[in-house]
């Protein structure tokens, strides 16, 4: 079938493959053997194929979005059937097949399927997303301790077991209680009920996501390889809430200023807060077994003006053991000398910046934050090597005017990865403004961008999930909007802000509740 297709003289056939020099060779050779033209490499998506022939290009040449767009334009798209180890990163190759698997749910006409270094690829979709609704890889490979007890992810309510009980990783058995029930396919509420509320929306889950990468990464055919993992690969680390700015959807649990506060001014919360902060320290990292496969991940508060972070880095460099991926979250405000100096020891580093709106709307929710020094300082760990993604939290407050931070992204990130962590705070949910009209109108906006087919979690399926629900005629919760109004309101007095001089538009959705009043 594949050469058969490539036999028509008259097709505009683009061939998506690896970025290195065997897919210009590769393609040179099919040009010829074919008798057609060979256009070659093409890195700009406006360029107009209008003439037959073979035409190639990346995920790394063009930007994911982009690129949707631009093989629309051809009669055959062609996914190189080439080994991961030729790729520069197993991303590129992972994030070819899921181009792939959009375009073919477009209906363009596609080769692929019958790669055979994809299969493994497949395999785990079709596993994750199909097949297996309760599977997750969290408990083969994420270390995750909660202070006393082990969780299978950050997002877990119950402990698996704890740490004083814990006996081995490959034979704990109550980690291998959790493992064989997935394996089953029996739902665990208990522990992914974050996953399934997702999914439950419509929206690309961590399960689904972090599965689909780590298996991949690890390079895994099938769930019968992972009888072989013997130790973690992933530790996400909590450190504590030490933090910098004080954003409006957090909680003391994660940020110390905002604990403070709401002592401070005795501001009357919508719920209970989460108060006690994480307690995982450095030394449940086991440095000396970390390599290019294993992660490391340090959540907040703040891990950049964390001490804890940098003595790890010190640590680790100290060892000569800097070979493995560091990737922490930021808010992105400071970086200090020191810092980055010592970030600079290691080669595979990914700073995911909570970034929740454009301008003035991300100074508002994110106080302390300051928009031009925090895109400043993106650029700046970029130009210096590392990678950046951006994540954004989707709610009350930026709902309306998402598309503006969109917009933003594909000028200045097009290449940037965006992942979206939706608010299911009750009085700050995106699912609950009151003015449908503007949620749809911006979701509209954010739908002709770049950046929303981004190979991120979540980003698409996320911005799908809330047009879905305005569409539907949904009705506002005034309890939660009152609620939201209450809360924000204390807050507003404590930091001298007013709500309308940021997001006028949401200032005006407070007329509504003087109904529930």
């Amino acid at each position: 079938m594949y050469h058969v297709k490539l036999n028509n003289s008259t097709a505009r056939v683009l061939f998506l493959g690896n970025n290195d020099e065997s897919t210009d060779q590769q393609i040179l050779k099919l040009a010829k053997e074919h008798n057609t033209i060979n256009h070659g490499l093409v890195i700009d998506s406006e360029v107009v194929p209008d003439q037959p022939g073979f035409y190639h290009t990346t995920v790394v040449d063009i930007p994911w979005g982009n690129l949707i767009s631009f093989a629309s334009k051809f009669d055959l798209i062609v996914m190189l059937d080439q080994p991961q180890a030729q790729w520069s990163h197993w991303k590129c190759m992972q994030a070819t097949f899921k181009l792939m698997v959009k375009l073919e749910q477009m209906g363009c006409d596609t080769v692929f399927r019958d790669n055979k270094n994809i299969k493994k690829i497949s395999y785990w979709s079709n596993l994750v997303y199909k097949e297996n609704k309760s599977f997750c890889i969290y408990p083969w490979i994420n270390f995750f301790n909660d202070g006393k007890e082990l969780k299978l992810c950050s997002r877990a309510d119950t402990a698996v077991t704890k740490i004083d009980q814990f006996q081995d990783w490959e034979s704990d058995p109550n980690y291998a209680q959790v493992r064989n029930s997935m394996l089953q396919g029996h739902k665990l509420p208990e522990h992914c009920r974050v996953c399934y509320s997702y999914e439950d929306h419509g929206i690309e889950s961590y399960r689904q996501f972090e599965t689909m990468d780590w298996a991949v990464q690890l390079d895994l055919e099938t769930v019968k390889d992972l009888e072989k993992i013997q130790r973690p690969y992933y530790y996400e680390i909590h450190t504590g809430n030490h933090c910098n700015i004080k954003c409006r959807g957090c909680q003391p649990a994660f940020s110390e200023p905002i604990g403070k506060e709401l002592k401070k001014f005795n501001i009357v919360t919508p719920d209970v807060m989460k108060w006690t902060p994480g307690t995982s320290t450095i030394d449940q990292i086991d440095i000396d077994n970390l390599d290019s496969k294993s992660t490391v991940y340090f959540q907040g508060g703040e891990p950049t003006i964390m001490p804890e972070v940098l003595d790890f880095m010190k640590q680790c460099i100290a060892k000569n053991q800097t070979d493995f991926n560091l990737s922490m979250c930021t808010n992105g405000v400071k970086f200090s000398d020191e810092f980055l100096e010592t970030v600079s020891h290691f080669p595979n580093t990914n700073f995911s910046f909570s970034i929740d709106g454009y301008t003035k709307v991300n100074d508002y929710w994110r106080s302390g934050s300051k928009w031009d020094r925090v895109i400043a300082n993106a650029h700046m760990v970029q130009n210096l090597g590392h990678s950046v993604s951006i994540n954004t939290v989707p709610g009350i407050y930026n709902v309306t005017n998402l598309h503006l931070l969109f917009e933003f992204l594909d000028r200045e990130f097009p290449f940037t990865a965006i992942y979206l962590q939706i608010n299911y705070l009750p009085w700050q949910s995106a699912f609950n403004h009151p003015d449908k009209d503007l949620v749809i109108e911006s979701m509209l906006k954010c739908m002709q961008t770049s950046v929303y087919h981004s190979n991120g979690k979540s980003c698409k399926s996320g911005i799908d999930s809330i047009y879905n629900h305005y569409n539907n005629n949904p009705v506002c919760d005034l309890k939660n909007l009152n609620d939201f109004f209450a809360y924000n309101d204390q807050l507003d007095r404590a930091r001298g802000t007013k709500l309308a001089d940021y997001i006028p538009e949401l200032e005006a959705a407070r007329s509504y509740i003087s109904e529930y009043k």
